[in-house]
């Protein structure tokens, strides 16, 4: 009698819930010598861990968060999800960041800026394509010859990177959080192997940032295409070569149908950096255990990305390989002309943007200090 008392006010399903979790022991009498048992602290959050996330009462914040990445990406796809699910996890339903796909909610493209001006509250996107137009922070999304995952991530907690990507992303109304780590990407692919320097002079190649600015200044004509247009560029032979991501997202593109040449040597981008991206004024009205979360679930994610990222190399080289694909190094006079051509490019950025400056000084002193460490301690 009591079940269908209760179905008839809040619902079969929500009845047998509530009614088990929050009304029966409402209901139930103590015994005269029995001591009362204390009342549950956060019963919305009770009922929120045993409900459909869409039954469940309403979250104390609500945040959309626009993704730079389609559900399916390998990795990265995976991880704007587990920012979902994991957030609404650990929080009982009381905070919510819902993830949409790209472009449901701003263009890709122009996500910092978007969360920056409050038209969205957060964002989930790499670093490296903001720096294209804030160059400083295009040091913060990995950089050609830079550092590895673990050098990376002990400047930004140790070194001072972490306190100089805050006061840029807050100066354009940004709380930005690293939010994984994806591998180096591979320099790429290429209609004809590359054997010396004087190659890459006219060479029709699509790339973009810094490691585009590095190729340009040994002569190559850069492009940065979408990658519908990309694949019709290199149908036609207008594109002679790409780079484009680590071979776990390149072995999905058609790129190997034309490119046989791959060169997995990650030079031009030492890691990919992942940012959650949270407008500034909505970061400061959350409270200190709602931004714990937050936190938390990056520290998690930077895990699960750094594990799956690199386990899965393998057998994406594999399995190009395995479709006619040639592997290789590249020669020692390509790779000296590039890093040469990388150290020209600093300085020319250096001089032309103080930011930049500020931060290539930090990241390039937290270096020379590791390389120490690194020299003495590997093997």
């Amino acid at each position: 009698m009591r079940n269908s008392v209760i179905g008839l006010i809040i619902g079969v399903v929500l009845g047998i819930v509530l009614g088990a979790t929050v009304i029966a022991p409402r209901l139930q009498r103590t015994a005269p010598d029995a001591v009362a048992a204390p009342a549950p602290t956060s019963a919305p959050a009770d009922v929120a861990k045993q409900l459909p996330r869409v039954l469940a009462p309403r979250p104390d914040v609500s945040m959309k968060m626009a993704s730079a990445y389609p559900p399916d990406t390998p990795v990265a796809g995976e991880l704007a999800r587990r920012i979902d699910a994991r957030i609404w996890d650990i929080s009982h339903g009381l905070l919510e960041i819902r993830s949409y796909p790209p472009g449901a909610l701003a263009p890709v493209s122009d996500l910092f800026e978007a969360v920056g001006s409050g038209t969205i509250d957060a964002a989930f996107a790499p670093i490296e394509p903001i720096g294209m137009k804030f160059p400083a922070l295009a040091l913060f999304g990995g950089v050609p010859f830079g550092p590895d995952v673990a050098e990376f991530l002990g400047w930004m907690e140790f070194g001072g990177g972490q306190s100089l990507l805050q006061e840029i992303n807050e100066q354009h109304g940004v709380h930005g959080l690293v939010c994984g780590l994806l591998p180096s990407s591979a320099f790429g692919w290429f209609r004809q192997e590359l054997q010396s320097p004087q190659q890459l002079r006219g060479l029709h190649m699509n790339a973009s940032g810094l490691a585009g600015k590095v190729l340009q200044r040994l002569g190559a004509e850069v492009a940065d295409l979408p990658s519908g247009e990309l694949i019709l560029a290199i149908e036609q032979g207008t594109i002679d070569a790409v780079t484009w991501s680590s071979p776990m997202l390149d072995k999905q593109m058609a790129f190997g149908t034309w490119l046989k040449n791959y060169y997995p040597q990650g030079w031009n981008q030492s890691l990919t950096v992942l940012a959650l991206m949270i407008n500034k004024k909505k970061w400061q009205s959350l409270n200190a255990m709602q931004r714990a979360q937050i936190q938390t679930v990056c520290g998690d994610n930077i895990q699960q990305s750094i594990a799956e990222g690199e386990a899965g190399q393998f057998t994406a080289l594999q399995q190009m390989y395995g479709a006619g694909v040639h592997l290789h190094r590249l020669p020692p006079s390509v790779r000296d002309a590039l890093e040469r051509a990388w150290q020209q490019v600093v300085q020319q950025e250096s001089s032309d943007d103080a930011q930049f400056r500020k931060v290539w000084q930090s990241l390039a002193a937290f270096r020379g200090d590791f390389a120490v460490w690194r020299e003495l301690s590997r093997p």
